[in-house]
């Protein structure tokens, strides 16, 4: 009954939209030397205008009074400024706080690169804030320069919305390979193809995609702000997940998620350290993939509780989509750009990761909520065979808890397993094998 409760919530808060995303695709160009990122805003799978931050299109360093200045501006497609965003700047407030208001900035929309970009003339500076004014006015002026002779005139980002970019196809294909591979490595029970394929998430998915999967992609296809149709990496990253998800279980948590793979990797270099001072002890090594304390003990007393808030954190997300900042993936993995609070979190969500194996995944991944949902139908799964006699080595080595005693024999909970297939190869595969289900 509880079950059906959290997922009856759970699908009927999929019905309920509060805001509207801005959703965009990111693309770079090379020129002048340098290599340029920036952003195509979608409206109804159309793009309706553009979007760059200043960093990226300066030939210089341009620098205000107190150090940095990183502005986001937006264009028209035909090149003209629609808004600006501050991002990063070290101004002193007193005398420069008004440079970087939206009343002060507005004086720059509508113009392109016919404008003149002259402080005094076209553009008012602000008394106290001349520096601080002259930086913003030229970060500002090379940006619409470099913007419309590159993008514009090129005719780049008409182009964009028709053309498959060639990188696109590339990570694409390397993602559909990745994926094989880890379901043959599932299949075939071989431990080092996992760490591998974890490896290379961490850099592919990690590095380069910052994070890889997030909830706020199943919560954009929740409030039908799909991916553009040119995007085919996301779209394929969602729909193999789902697949795969629906195949065999939660292939992406166990073997492609990066961030479970970074916190998996810390807690096993803690684990090592750990093993080599007992060791030095003179003291038995424990089994146990955690140390059998207190705290494990309470843990897993009332583990079927705190199983559920992943789904209860889903669901509020849904509700109010702002809460997306919980997810620690993109923090981790664009930590550059976190602020300091953000990583705090970070850095205390991975501690407790590195003291309890896949804590995180556990109890409050949103994403592993839903694919633990569609993991509940998956068409086959790992099951425990009449001829177990209970040792309880893979309910003790099992990283997520998913293996618990019920009526004096072992069972798997399938969508708390992460197909990690520690217990296969600690028990072997005669005694936990791989069934249809239909």
């Amino acid at each position: 009954m509880k079950k059906f409760l959290f997922i009856t919530l759970f699908l009927f808060s999929i019905l309920k939209a509060e805001e509207s995303f801005e959703r965009f695709i990111s693309s770079s160009v090379f020129y002048n030397g340098k290599n340029r990122e920036y952003f195509l805003v979608l409206e109804n799978n159309e793009i309706t205008k553009f979007f760059v931050e200043s960093k990226d299109w300066v030939d210089e360093n341009i620098k205000g009074y107190g150090g940095d200045i990183n502005l986001q501006i937006y264009f028209s497609l035909d090149g003209k400024i629609q808004s600006i965003k501050v991002i990063e700047q070290y101004e002193t407030e007193m005398y420069a706080k008004d440079v970087f208001t939206e009343r002060y900035l507005r004086q720059y929309y509508g113009k392109n690169v016919d404008d003149e970009f002259i402080l005094g003339k076209d553009i008012h500076s602000i008394t106290g804030a001349t520096i601080s004014c002259s930086a913003v006015n030229e970060i500002i002026y090379q940006c619409v320069k470099n913007v419309n002779q590159c993008l514009i005139k090129k005719d780049i980002i008409k182009k964009i919305s028709f053309r498959l970019s060639k990188m696109e196809v590339v990570k694409t294909i390397i993602l559909v390979i990745l994926f094989l591979i880890a379901i043959f490595g599932f299949v075939y029970n071989i431990k080092i193809l996992r760490y591998i394929i974890m490896c290379v998430s961490v850099i592919f998915l990690g590095v380069m995609y910052y994070g890889g999967l997030s909830f706020n992609h199943i919560q954009n296809f929740v409030y039908l702000n799909s991916p553009h149709k040119s995007n085919i990496f996301i779209w394929s990253l969602i729909v193999l997940t789902i697949l795969t998800t629906l195949l065999t279980g939660r292939l992406y948590c166990g073997w492609l998620c990066p961030f479970g793979a970074v916190t998996e990797f810390l807690f096993e270099i803690k684990k090592f350290f750990e093993q080599r001072y007992k060791k030095s002890l003179g003291k038995e090594i424990e089994l146990e993939i955690v140390e059998d304390n207190t705290i494990v003990k309470f843990l897993r007393k009332y583990e079927y509780i705190y199983r559920y808030l992943k789904y209860i954190l889903a669901a509020i997300i849904l509700f109010s989509p702002t809460m997306i900042f919980i997810e620690p993936f993109q923090h981790m993995f664009l930590i550059y750009k976190a602020n300091l609070v953000r990583i705090i979190y970070l850095m205390i969500v991975v501690l407790f990761c590195i003291l309890f194996i896949r804590l995180w995944c556990r109890y409050f991944c949103p994403l592993g909520g839903f694919l633990s949902i569609i993991a509940k139908i998956s068409l086959v799964k790992l099951r425990m065979n009449k001829n177990c006699f209970n040792c309880e080595i893979c309910k003790t080595i099992c990283p997520t808890n998913a293996i618990v005693e019920k009526n004096g024999k072992l069972k798997i909970i399938y969508p708390e397993c992460i197909l990690c297939n520690k217990c296969r190869q600690s028990c072997g595969p005669k005694n936990i094998t791989i069934e249809k289900i239909i």
